[in-house]
Order: C-alpha cells, then structure tokens, then sequence
C-alpha cells in the first residue's frame, strides 16, 4: 500500500506568496528524506490559509490518494497547539474520513511542539548572528 505524506502549515495570504515558498521548500526536504529513508516519494504541501491561494488540505489529501496512496499521514508544521490544531484541522480530517471511509486511512501527526532539534536550530541561529 502506498502511503501520502501531507505536510500542513498555516501559509500567508496571496499578496505576500513568496512566504508561502518556505513550505514548499520544506515539503520537498521531507521528499528528498521519506524518498531516502522510508522509500515514500508522495509528499505534498497543504496550506491552512485560504487567502494563500494555495492547496488546502482536502485538496492536499486528495491529490494523494489520486496518484495511489491507501494511507496518507498528515504532518503539521506548527509550533503550538493551537486553534487551527484543536479545531480547524479535526474537522477537515474528519471530511476526508468520511469521504474516503473504507479505502483510505488517514493519520495525523503530533505538531512540532517543544523539540530540542529546534532549540538547537534557535541556538545555531543565536551563534550565527554573533
């Protein structure tokens, strides 16, 4: 069975698109390590700010299930467990349950939270900046 790996963060409105960039290119890093390390290669970006004008997580999901994959496994890109966390994101998992109910398992993925692989990155950051 193949598996779809959505990676979801939150995205900037339209106007300022190119903060949107930072996602895809981080979508593509999870590609390049998924490929390499759990030999997945359906990776997409999802964004949860509809004036992104980007893919939105239905869309995301169903982008996956369209090239084949029977799981797909959602990974947020937040810091905090917010609203779009305890809220928006349930309920738009529970959609996509619903609608491919029976054919596809749909996972969701603890957010970033407190990891010391970031602090460590905030410390490298500290260091660069002398």
């Amino acid at each position: 069975m193949k598996t779809g790996i959505v990676v979801l963060g939150h995205g900037s409105q339209a106007r300022v698109g190119e903060a949107n960039l930072v996602l895809d290119s981080i979508a593509a890093l999870v590609k390049d390590l998924v490929k390499e390390q759990l030999d997945l290669d359906l990776v997409e970006p999802a964004f949860m700010n509809r004036k992104s004008g980007r893919q939105g997580l239905g869309e995301a999901i169903d982008k996956v299930v369209g090239a084949g994959a029977g799981k797909v496994i959602v990974v947020p890109v937040f810091l905090t467990n917010g609203l779009h966390l305890q809220e928006d994101i349930p309920v738009e998992l529970a959609q996509a349950r619903e609608k491919y109910r029976g054919e596809v398992e749909i996972r969701f993925a603890s957010h970033l939270g407190a990891d010391r692989r970031i602090v460590e990155i905030i410390v490298d950051r500290i260091k660069e900046a002398g």
